[in-house]
């Protein structure tokens, strides 16, 4: 940054390869001009990825912009676009976003036909051997240095760490035999030859939208819950409803403490952060819908769960045994049960006639 003296008497201050002076009545220093610029920037972008802080940052950018209206470019001869000049570079960006999607689609279908299921499965295997990688070593070091369950007798902490660095081995020896299958995990398109980075941007936007969505949900829910919480008398009711506050209040820190995203930052396959897949915290961690051994446990998981609910659904009521159309107590007079007989015939004419029990007549249907 420095100051240039204009043919006009007027001072400039050269930023970045341009000019800039101050507009009349200007009352902030270029140092301040800078200042303000970025600072909109922040706003700005913190304000996309987090807009309900939108109301609350708004009068700051509301004066940041102010200044940096207090300075115009400077060099000669200088002016704005005019609509037309405007519109013709939106149109040339235009044209050159669709001359990157037709590159990106020719070569999307080159690459389709070395698309291999046999490396596209073990990359997902590797992905997930290696964020197993990442929770051994921590595990180990946590029970080593002795803050997970400081108060674990020795012994049964050098049982642990013997146990988990026996898993820890054969996990890498798996990870250098599917990295022997898979090579660079970059480089290994899908079915539609699309490579990892260009999957990433679409689900960095899936992310983006679920986390506005969730949080916008929490902040109601909390908002209302408060209000019960408020308005209960109870203390039994009042805990309770303190309790899940608690845990909402838990879920809804963990979602706005997620900085700015990129692309890069995100999962290929799925629409979470990368770093989600590779913690070990419980409230972030979310494996891959993708990985092999995940997808195994969630289909073994849910076997478990139809097991249970099969056992537990009422057992289907039994069919009603069949019932003769009639029966006719066995010491009637003969006389009486010709009338009778007669009677039933007429009414159910392929109806049989069987002994029954306590010597009672029964009518059957035929064929029963």
């Amino acid at each position: 940054m420095s100051a240039i003296t204009l043919d006009s008497g007027e001072v400039a201050h050269k930023h970045e390869g341009l000019l800039w002076k101050p507009v009349d009545g200007s009352a902030s220093t270029f140092e301040e001009f800078l200042t303000a610029r970025d600072r909109w920037m922040e706003i700005f972008h913190e304000t996309q990825w987090n807009p309900w802080r939108k109301e609350e940052l708004q009068p700051e950018a509301d004066q940041a912009y102010d200044v940096m209206h207090e300075r115009t470019r400077a060099e000669p001869g200088h002016r704005m676009m005019t609509n037309e000049e405007f519109e013709a570079w939106m149109a040339e960006m235009d044209r050159d976003a669709d001359a990157q999607h037709a590159a990106d689609e020719a070569r999307w279908a080159k690459d389709a036909v070395r698309y291999s299921p046999e490396r596209e499965n073990a990359r997902y295997e590797l992905l997930e051997r290696q964020a197993m990688r990442a929770r051994f070593e921590g595990d180990i070091e946590d029970f080593r240095s002795g803050t997970r369950f400081p108060g674990m007798h020795a012994d049964g902490r050098a049982k642990e760490i013997a146990g988990l660095e026996a898993s820890h081995d054969r996990n890498e020896h798996e990870i250098a035999r599917l990295v022997a299958i898979v090579g660079d995990p970059e480089d290994v398109v899908d079915a539609g030859g699309r490579l990892p980075r260009d999957r990433r941007p679409l689900h960095r936007v899936g992310y983006d939208v679920y986390r506005r969505f969730k949080v916008e949900e929490l902040q109601a829910f909390i908002a209302e819950q408060r209000e019960k919480i408020a308005a209960t008398k109870d203390r039994k009711d009042k805990s309770s409803l303190e309790g899940s506050l608690w845990m909402k209040e838990r879920k809804l820190a963990v979602l706005l403490a997620v900085p700015r995203l990129t692309p890069d930052d995100m999962c290929s396959e799925c629409d979470s952060p990368l770093y989600q897949h590779m913690g070990r915290d419980h409230d972030e961690h979310t494996p891959c819908p993708r990985w092999p051994m995940q997808t195994a446990r969630m289909k073994q998981a849910l076997e478990n769960l139809r097991f249970i609910l099969d056992r537990q659904r009422p057992a289907e009521p039994e069919p009603p045994k069949p019932q003769p159309l009639a029966t006719l107590p066995g010491n009637l007079p003969i006389g009486e049960v010709i009338e009778r007989l007669k009677e039933l015939q007429a009414a159910y004419p392929e109806a049989v006639l069987k002994r029954g029990r306590a010597n009672r007549w029964e009518l059957w249907r035929g064929g029963a």
